[in-house]
Formats: C-alpha cells, structure tokens, sequence
C-alpha cells in the first residue's frame, strides 16, 4: 500500500510537471524561446516545478479546507447567534453525514486513476487502499486542527473521527451500489436529493432551538467503530477493482470528466429492458399523438416516477415529523404557525426543487426525442404544438404526487400549530401548491423545447438554458423575502400561471421549431 501511495504520488507530480512544461511551450512568446524539449531534460527545471506544484496543491487543500469551515460557521451564526460554537459542530456532523452518502471518491473518474491503474497496471486493490487511506488521513487532520481553532475544545475529535470512520464506510456502501447498478452512488439522483434535502433539513434545526447533543455524536461515534472495520475487511475482500476502475477510467472520461458524467446521467434515465412491455389495455381509445405520448409514459414510467415518489415520501416523512413535533413541543408549534402565516412565499423554492422537470425532459430527450428529432415532420409546429400539450398534462401529472402531500399537509401543520383567525388559508394555501405544480412543470418543459440543451450524450450545450434555470432559481430565492398573505400569493399565482401558459403554447408554437433540434 506503501508503495502504491508512492508511485501515485510521483505520477502525479509528473502529470503536473509535463502539463506545465507544455502550457508554458504554448504561451505566444515563450515557445520561441523554449524551443524542442529543453525544459522536459532540465532536471534543474522539473525540480523547481515540482516544488512549487507541491506548493500550490498544498494551498489549494488548505484554502479549500478554510472556505468549507467558513461557510459552515456563517451558517451556524445565522442558524443559532446565541450558541454558535454548538451550532458549528452540528452543521459540521450533519454535513458529514451527507458526505458519507455524495462525496465518495475511491471510483471518481481522473486522470491520474487512468494512468496508475489502465497504463501502469498499478495493482487496483493497493491503489484503492492508499486512496482511502491518504484521502481520510488527510482529512481527519485538517479538519481537526481547523474546527478545533473554531470551537477551541478538544471534543471535536469525537466529530472528525466520525468522520474518518463514516468516509470508510460511504466508500463501502458506494462500491456496493456500483456493482449492482453499475452507476455510482453521485448520479443516483433519487438517493442523492434524498439524502441533500434531509440533510439541509437537519442542518436547519438549530432555527428551532434543536442542536444535537455531542453525548448523541459519541454514541453514533462508538456504533460506526464496528461498522467502519466491518467496512474496510469488506473492501478488502472484493477483487474486481481493476474491472471497476478500467470501466469507470477509459481514455475519454479520464481525459475529459463531462464525459464521465454525461455517461452517468445517461444510466440514469436510460430505459431498462423489462419496461418494453407496456400493458395493452393503457393504450385501448387513445390515438394520435395521445397515443404516443401514452406508449412513452408507459415504456418510461418508472424513471419518470421513480424521484417523484421519493421527493413524496420524503414530503411525507418531513410532515409527520413536523406534526409531531407540533404536537409535543408548544415553541415549534408556534415558529411553524408564524412561518406557515407570514411566510408562504418560501414554498416557491420549495417547490422549485420539488420539482422533477429536469429529469423528465432528461428522459425525454435520451429515450425519444434524440432519435426522433432526426425527422423533419417532428420539427414541424403542429406536431411540436401537439406533443408538447399532451407532455404537459404528462409532467404536471408526475409533479402532483409529491405536490399533493405538501398542499394537503400544509393545512394539516397550519391547525395543529394553532391554526389560523382567516379560514380561507385552509383552502389557499393547497390551492398555492398545487398552482406552483402546474407553473413548473410547463417552465421545464418550455425552456426545453426553447433552449433545446442536450447533445447526444446528454451534456448540457446551451447557455441560455443554464442562465434561465440560475434566473429562475434566483426569483424563486428573491420571492422568499416578500411578505403577503396566502390569497393574495394564490390569486397572484393563478394569473401569473394562466398567462404564463398562453404565452408558452404561443411560444412553442412560434419559436420551438426552429429552436427544437439536436445539438
């Protein structure tokens, strides 16, 4: 493992070297004078460049170290100003906790995997170990010494060394969730947005006066000890490393990690073979364009449903808690009322992200449109026109399931926090939901027939696409800080959404089929 950690090391310091040397050759005035190959004989010079690549890979670490525990503390100050230093370690254990589930990096695709393991034939188990190992050392240290800086008590060991011990077993749980679905755990959007929202739900609990107590850290602390051994015996015993590392590593996705991803995005809405079977009786009276869409839905419906479920179910959970706590604990139940009275405009970001346009369209495109965007007749007003009506009511209906629980749980939480002196919010508000739907699902599908973005390999080629879905985010962030009551937002929300979807059928119609194409 020694060894392995070694020759990484100098491959490394030797990617750096030759990709500096070649930079600088290609600067206008000095590949005059640097001519031939110099600079790659000079020893003098490889020497110089690796010190300072050490250096500056060293400031990279720690400057990055720096900003994580910044944002971190600036969080905990806004969360709880009075207890800030409690604040921090709870923001930091929650956040260790999502990275144990998204920040795995033993199969992330690089370069220098491609050359160790694909060109050098490094043995890829020694190479994963000292991967984890250096990864998590290095990492136990930095984090130590910086969060004790900011709380200046030496219980932060009990938090970093759940770290180190939870980085052990996320790598595990990832090399577990790649062999069997042959995408890593990253671009598994159901789990992945399942674990950020109730991630960033918890990090916020200090808002209502809950922070976890270091007491409940070290229990979890001395469960993970058994777990994490267990782990890294399990790692050990796996012997297709090398399999794994030469699929994940090929030439092109180490050399270009869009590559890498747009491959991941593509397994993840790629249609499996059991879902050719549709059931005959779901397309009996249907025809015409309604009849395609209907063979789409059917043939894909389980990766159109399948994040909405989960977004449903975590609605769902977050409900039950939140009416638990309500009932039990009479501060929450009166921050909840007031929230839910004064604050209905945070439910458009909400709902934002509720949202699953972004893969439906993904799926849309990987598993139709991309072929059939090669016809000429699919490009034409009236068929773009068609197809895009029917996909509204397709997306809205997918979007509803997990809009449902949020608009008829919403009343339940405004009655048991104490309800409310306007009656009429008990039905505005689901109304305000469901309305919010209905908005987003039709901007998703617009922007997509608009701004067509994907290439073939489903990576993101348009910028105005991208710039429309950071402004729209940036609204819906902006709105959070208006103050209005819930009928005035819903009658608001209706026009606003009526309008919206003229403009948008006019739109398609208009602009979408010059605009609709493969990039």
């Amino acid at each position: 493992m020694i060894n392995s950690l070694k020759m990484s090391f100098k491959i490394d310091i030797t990617y750096a070297i030759n990709s500096f040397i070649y930079n600088i050759k290609r600067l206008p005035i000095l590949k005059d004078l640097l001519p031939g190959d110099s600079l790659y004989k000079s020893k003098r010079a490889k020497s110089f460049i690796s010190i300072l690549a050490l250096i500056l890979s060293t400031l990279r670490l720690l400057v990055f170290k720096i900003l994580y525990f910044y944002i971190i503390y600036v969080i905990a100050s806004y969360l709880a100003p009075k207890n800030i230093l409690l604040a921090v370690l709870h923001v930091y254990f929650i956040f260790t906790i999502i990275g144990i589930f998204i920040n795995n990096k033993v199969l992330t695709t690089s370069t220098k995997k491609y050359f160790s393991i694909c060109l050098f034939n490094m043995n890829a188990k020694n190479y994963m170990k000292s991967l984890l190992w250096s990864e998590s050392l290095i990492n136990l240290v930095t984090h130590t010494i910086i969060l004790y800086l900011i709380v200046k008590d030496p219980i932060v060991l009990i938090y970093t060394v759940f770290g180190f011990l939870g980085r052990i077993f996320g790598e595990r749980l990832n090399i577990a969730h790649y062999n069997k679905y042959k995408i890593i755990l990253t671009y598994n959007y159901p789990i992945y947005w399942t674990v950020v929202i109730l991630g960033l739900l918890l990090v916020f609990l200090p808002k209502v006066n809950i922070i976890i107590p270091t007491s409940l850290v070290a229990i979890i602390m001395l469960i993970m000890v058994p777990i994490a051994i267990i782990s890294y015996r399990s790692l050990n015993k796996i012997d297709n490393y090398k399999l794994m590392y030469k699929r994940l590593n090929t030439k092109i996705t180490a050399m270009n990690s869009e590559q890498s991803k747009a491959y991941n995005r593509q397994m993840a809405v790629e249609m499996k073979e059991k879902d050719k079977v549709i059931d005959e009786r779901k397309l009996k009276g249907k025809k015409g364009y309604d009849l395609f869409n209907t063979i789409f839905f059917e043939r894909h419906k389980e990766i159109l449903l399948r994040s909405a479920k989960y977004f449903a179910m975590i609605a769902l959970i977050v409900i039950v808690v939140l009416a638990y706590l309500t009932a039990t604990n009479q501060s929450i139940a009166t921050t909840i009322n007031h929230f839910l009275s004064h604050n209905i405009a945070w439910f458009v970001i909400i709902m934002y992200f509720v949202n699953r346009g972004a893969i439906i369209t993904q799926a849309m495109f990987f598993n139709c449109d991309h072929s059939m965007l090669t016809f000429n007749f699919y490009r034409s007003p009236k068929v773009i026109l068609n197809v895009f009506k029917t996909r509204v009511l397709t997306v809205t209906k997918v979007n509803l399931i997990p809009a449902i629980i949020i608009a008829l749980g919403l009343p339940v939480l405004l009655y048991l926090s104490g309800g409310t002196t306007n009656i009429v919010n008990y039905i505005t508000m689901p109304i305000f939901i469901l309305v919010l739907c209905v908005f987003f699902s039709v901007h998703y599908l617009v922007i997509y027939y608009l701004f067509q973005p994907y290439d073939q390999s489903m990576a993101m080629k348009s910028v105005p696409y991208s710039l429309i879905s950071l402004g729209t985010y940036l609204v819906a962030y902006y709105l959070t800080d208006f103050s209005m009551s819930t009928l005035s937002f819903t009658i608001i929300a209706i026009i606003v959404t009526f309008i919206y979807i003229i403009l948008a059928l006019l739109l398609v119609y208009k602009q979408a089929p010059k605009t609709f194409k493969i990039r």
